[in-house]
């Protein structure tokens, strides 16, 4: 069927003239009249009857009418569709992310994207550093945020936030506010995070660095905040974000040790994939972000 030729009779129903249809479309009334006639030959079919000024639709013209709004009503939606897609207003965005950012920072910045797109389909997901890097890599989700100076490879990083690793002990530790050796602080129990953590990398690290052995009584905890809930609970140190125990230390709930001679800064990146286009989503979701840290 001429499509053409259809639109042309869809606004002569609409308005019931040939001679507004004519204005609405910026086309001549003959070259309405034309389509209309060459619709009807193929068709094999009266359309349309004159009734003086006006016109009148046959019954294959009222029930041709109805079908055809509904054909040009969908390819309005498929257009405004699209149009959403292209701009980033409708599509989906799967976030990735460690569980320090995604207990922090993210929740308030997904909130204020989809307040701007709430047409966006956002889903987050939660695991270790490595686990979130293989997520991304593997395209399970568009874009991930670690806390970790760790660089996987094919991957391309921003970092949003700078943060300190700190180690903490219960409140009425004897260590909490001292200063002490790493010797001297690997001699106590200890709360490991689980393979595969930056955190507990990092004790590793320490740890290979100063030639001393790990931690010899530990508990192995899956997560952050169980891990400071164990400090917390009364059971040996821990190594973790100084941004995820802020209030508990400000509040007298944990103490922090203080190792001479340490400082160890830790940053949440947001992480991409390199060399790859981002989708329109994404691309305005890390707008987003960038824009709200330049103005804080």
């Amino acid at each position: 069927m001429n499509l053409h030729a259809l639109r042309i009779f869809t606004q002569v129903a609409k308005f019931g003239s040939v001679t507004r249809a004519a204005e609405s479309l910026l086309i001549s009334q003959p070259a309405v009249t034309a389509q209309l006639r060459k619709l009807e030959q193929e068709l094999g079919m009266k359309l349309i009857t004159s009734s003086g000024r006006s016109i009148q639709l046959t019954e294959a013209g009222e029930l041709l009418a109805n079908h055809s709004k509904r054909l040009f009503a969908l390819e309005a939606e498929i257009e405004t569709k699209m149009a959403d897609y292209s701009t980033g207003k409708r599509g989906s965005l799967r976030i990735c992310s460690t569980q320090l950012p995604a207990s922090t920072v993210l929740p308030r910045w997904i909130v204020k994207f989809k307040q701007k797109y709430p047409l966006v389909d956002v889903q987050v997901y939660k695991g270790n550093t490595d686990w979130t890097f293989e997520r991304l890599l593997d395209y399970s989700v568009d874009v991930a945020f670690v806390y970790s100076e760790q660089k996987g490879e094919g991957v391309k990083s921003h970092t949003l936030l700078d943060d300190e690793l700190i180690f903490i002990v219960p409140s009425e530790h004897r260590l909490a506010g001292k200063e002490v050796t790493l010797e001297e602080l690997m001699n106590e129990p200890f709360i490991l995070r689980e393979k595969g953590s930056a955190t507990r990398r990092s004790v590793i690290n320490l740890c290979e660095a100063a030639n001393l052995e790990m931690p010899k009584s530990f508990i192995q905890m899956e997560g952050l905040r169980e891990s400071v809930e164990a400090v917390k609970a009364g059971y040996g140190a821990a190594l973790v974000s100084a941004l995820a125990v802020d209030n508990d230390l400000y509040n007298g709930k944990l103490g922090r040790v203080f190792v001479k001679n340490l400082f160890i800064k830790h940053p949440i990146r947001l992480c991409t994939r390199s060399d790859e286009e981002y989708l329109t989503t994404t691309t305005n979701f890390i707008s987003l972000i960038k824009d709200e840290l330049a103005n804080t």
